[in-house]
C-alpha cells in the first residue's frame, strides 16, 4: 500500500525507529522530521529521504499523516500549536497514557489513531497495539496499519485493552530482558563467563520462540515434551513453581496494566 505524506514530530528512539522502518519498507517514500534534538536533526539530515523541517507549520503543511512521537509531558504545549493546523490531517500518537478521545478534544479533530509499540521497534520486531478513535476514516485506519507494520506486527485492538497491552507487551519486553539476564546469571553460577552464558540464553530463547510459532502447539504441550519422568527439567520447574513463577509473571503484567490505566486521560 502506498502511504500518504508522513511527518514525524520527535526523533528520539520511537521517532527514529518509525522513520527508518518506513524507509526500509517503502523505498520511494520520503519522511518529514521535526525535532528539537540537535544530534537527532543532524542524524536525520544525513539521509536523502528524510526531510528536516524547521517549523511545525512547514512539517504539517507537507504531511497528510502527522506522527506525534515526543514525551507525554511535552504534548499539551505541542497540541496548542497543532490545533489551528489540524483540519484535514490524520494524527498518530505513540504517547503512553493519552487516549484518542483526549487527543481528539485537544485537536478539535476526530482523526486520531493510538499506537503502543515496544522497544523492539528499533529492529522492526515490535508488537504494535493500534486503536483508532471512534470516528476515524477507514482509509486512515488502513494506512495506520501499514505504517505500524514498518516497525513490527500490528494488532488492531479496542482502546479499552490498551492498558492491558501495555502491561503484556510495552512493559513485558522488559520482563523478557530480565528473564534472559537471570538465565545468563544462572549460567555464570554454573561456570560460564557472562557473555558466553548470555549468548546461550539468547539462543535458547530464540529456539523456544521459533518452535512455538512454527509448531502451533500450546506452550504446556511443549513443556511436557521437554519434561521427562524423574528428569532434570521437572526439578527446575518444581523450583520455579514453588517460588510462584507463573503467578509472579501474571502479577507483574497486572501491575503494569493497572499503572497504565491510572495514567490514562
Amino acid at each position: 500500500m502506498k502511504l500518504d505524506a508522513i511527518g514525524i514530530i520527535g526523533y528520539g528512539n520511537m521517532g527514529r525507529a518509525l522513520a527508518h522502518g518506513l524507509l526500509r519498507k517503502h523505498k520511494d517514500q520520503t519522511i518529514g522530521i521535526l525535532s528539537r534534538n540537535i544530534d537527532g536533526v543532524a542524524h536525520a539530515a544525513r539521509s536523502k529521504r528524510l526531510v528536516v523541517h524547521k517549523t511545525l507549520e512547514a512539517l504539517v503543511a507537507a504531511s497528510k499523516i502527522v506522527v506525534i512521537a515526543i514525551k507525554p509531558q511535552d504534548i499539551p504545549a505541542l497540541l496548542d500549536q497543532l490545533r489551528p493546523l489540524a483540519r484535514h490531517k490524520w494524527f498518530i500518537s505513540v504517547a503512553a497514557g493519552l487516549t484518542t478521545k483526549w487527543f481528539s478534544e485537544q485537536l478539535a479533530s476526530p482523526q486520531v489513531v493510538r499506537f503502543m509499540p515496544n522497544l523492539a521497534a528499533k529492529t522492526g520486531m515490535s508488537l504494535v497495539g493500534l486503536s483508532p478513535g471512534q470516528e476515524v476514516e477507514a482509509g486512515f485506519t488502513a494506512q495506520a496499519l501499514e505504517l505500524a507494520s514498518a516497525i513490527g506486527t500490528p494488532a488492531l485492538i479496542p482502546e479499552k485493552l490498551m492498558a492491558g497491552l501495555t502491561g503484556l507487551s510495552g512493559s513485558g519486553i522488559a520482563y523478557v530482558f530480565q528473564f534472559v539476564h537471570a538465565l545468563a546469571q544462572a549460567g555464570v553460577r554454573e561456570g560460564f563467563p557472562y557473555q558466553v552464558a548470555l549468548g546461550h540464553a539468547l539462543s535458547t530463547m530464540e529456539g523456544a520462540v521459533s518452535l512455538l510459532r512454527e509448531s502451533g502447539e500450546h506452550p504446556v504441550a511443549l513443556v511436557s515434551k521437554v519434561t521427562s519422568p524423574s528428569g532434570t527439567t521437572i526439578e527446575g520447574i518444581k523450583v520455579l513453581e514453588a517460588a510462584g513463577f507463573t503467578n509472579i509473571v501474571m502479577e507483574a503484567v497486572s501491575a503494569s496494566s493497572k499503572r497504565a490505566a491510572e495514567l490514562e486521560r
